[in-house]
């Protein structure tokens, strides 16, 4: 039997499972940090690329200024819908500058993105890149009780 059969260290002095197990600490970090904060999401099907919302069922919507964070079938990214008086806004959730998800800042009634400090007002306009588009917007319709919009 050899006197070396241990793990064998690499130049620094760690293990591989060592360097491993830290790299995979790392990244975990790395993706929770990308994660913006948001309202619980609601999961919604988009049949057809059509998505719709019986406001019924969405008391965060009821007074202007309302939100309602969605889990689209199909869509990679959360959703964000705005009440803005009478008017709604859907705004997909992927900052514009590297793909990282906004969280919504109540306080400031902004999109705040967790990975390079982009900001978004609350119609997805750019307040502060890096990013320099505005986030993605699908048309609402409301006919008062029912919200739809298309993400296909």
């Amino acid at each position: 039997m050899r006197a070396d059969a241990g793990p064998k260290a690499n130049s620094s002095g760690y293990t591989r499972r060592e360097l491993l197990g830290a790299s995979a600490g790392v990244v975990s970090l790395v993706v929770i940090g990308c994660a913006g904060k948001l309202p619980p999401a609601h999961e919604v099907q988009a049949d057809g690329g059509e998505v719709v919302i019986a406001l019924a069922d969405a008391p965060e919507l009821a007074q202007p200024g309302g939100v309602m964070t969605l889990a689209v079938a199909g869509v990679k990214k959360p959703v964000l819908v705005v009440r803005d008086g009478d008017a709604y806004e859907a705004l997909l959730l992927k900052c514009t500058h590297m793909g990282c998800t906004p969280g919504w800042n109540a306080t400031e009634r902004s999109l705040d993105c967790p990975c390079h400090g982009s900001r978004f007002d609350a119609h997805g306009a750019v307040l502060k890149g890096p990013a320099k588009a505005p986030l993605e917007k699908f048309a609402v319709t409301s006919d008062g009780s029912t919200l739809r919009f298309r993400v296909a």
